[in-house]
């Protein structure tokens, strides 16, 4: 673990500022192509027709589309769902005046759900056994297509396909890694992931995933992504082993272009908080298993939460920002650039960005 300069905001400090330097990005729905062709090694085409090491590409036993993916889902408002738990995780997107959250309970058994966000195609997938829930915009090589699961795995990892290309895309880098757009990269597109409570406290105008009206089956069994339990080895091979957390920590990963940077639940405060740790702000609230981060902006920013109206941040001319980083009242249009960042277990965090930096709350 590293020690590492930082400055945390509570919520009784509201008269305290900070000035973060950076930039913002006017639009907030708009998907990009991540930095992880500079963490990563150069991505090349092996004699194996494949980007990665075969060591740890396994055939997961379900055969591709085993897990059939959504492509006509179902939403309802907050107050008509009724199997969602309290602690159970949910994907939160939002384009323009659009809120969907999509629970883990509804989109684990698919782990793929296509969707049209306000105009935007999106993919909005979840991998169960690294816990790690990523969204995708689905045009690709110039038109729009539709994500399915390949059926294989990678470091325990899904691996999508496309339905245009048939390329097999890594989930957690966004790089394709077999078949024709090897080395291309998804465009990333930010999403929340946070409880139920969290929905219905930040977000309950949200229409809510519960299915799809083309497929038949039932969700009474809760998710395996939600469960809490951090011992225990994985269900498949994967490498490289990193032992400085337990396998199944649930951990933020922030990734730019020099490093990747973990950041854990238990190291925050059990309310909502506001931290910063070099280059990267942190909105965070453990008791709603909440992190979510931005790149630092001109502007100074106090934390003011206000769930009602969906006020979290208030810079020093008066705009407010939402948990998405976006201004609500003020300089419409205006917001914080988000990182390439996500939630997921530790030991796949580590696995696919090896070495990463261990945020230390705390230490200076």
């Amino acid at each position: 673990m590293r020690s590492t300069k930082q400055v945390v905001f509570f919520l009784f400090f509201a008269n305290c500022t900070l000035l973060f330097l950076g930039c913002s990005l006017d639009d907030p729905s708009t998907g990009f192509v991540p930095p992880t062709a500079v963490v990563q090694k150069v991505c090349e085409v092996e004699d194996s027709g494949w980007t990665i090491s075969t060591a740890t590409l396994i055939d997961g036993g379900v055969g591709k589309d085993g897990f059939q993916s959504m492509e006509s889902p179902i939403f309802v408002p907050v107050d008509q769902v009724d199997l969602v738990q309290d602690d159970e995780l949910v994907v939160v997107m939002k384009r323009g005046d659009i809120v969907r959250a999509y629970p883990h309970r509804y989109l684990g058994p698919h782990e793929v759900v296509n969707d049209l966000l306000d105009g935007l195609p999106v993919s909005v997938t979840l991998c169960p056994l690294t816990g790690t829930a990523i969204a995708f915009e689905r045009e690709i090589n110039g038109g729009i297509t539709t994500l399915g699961v390949s059926g294989l795995l990678y470091n325990n990892n899904l691996i999508l396909y496309d339905r245009e290309t048939d390329t097999n895309w890594s989930q957690m880098t966004t790089q394709g890694i077999n078949g024709p757009l090897s080395c291309e990269n998804l465009n990333y597109v930010p999403a929340l992931e946070m409880s139920w409570k969290g929905v219905k406290t930040w977000f309950p105008e949200a229409m809510v995933l519960v299915g799809d009206n083309t497929l038949v089956r039932t969700y009474e069994r809760p998710p395996q992504s939600s469960l809490v339990f951090e011992e225990g080895r994985p269900f498949f091979p994967y490498n490289p082993k990193d032992t400085r957390l337990p396998n199944y920590r649930r951990s933020h990963i922030v990734i730019d272009s020099t490093k990747t940077t973990i950041y854990t639940l238990d190291q925050f405060l059990e309310q909502i908080d506001l931290v910063v740790d070099n280059t990267t702000i942190l909105i965070t609230d453990p008791s709603i298993d909440f992190i979510t981060s931005y790149k630092t902006a001109s502007v100074n920013l106090r934390l003011a939460s206000d769930p009602d109206s969906g006020v979290v941040m208030v810079d020093s001319d008066g705009n407010k920002y939402n948990l998405f980083g976006e201004v609500i009242s003020g300089e419409i249009g205006k917001r914080l650039e988000p990182t390439f960042s996500y939630m997921g277990y530790w030991f796949a965090l580590a696995a696919m960005y090896p070495d990463p930096l261990i945020f230390e709350n705390g230490q200076d």
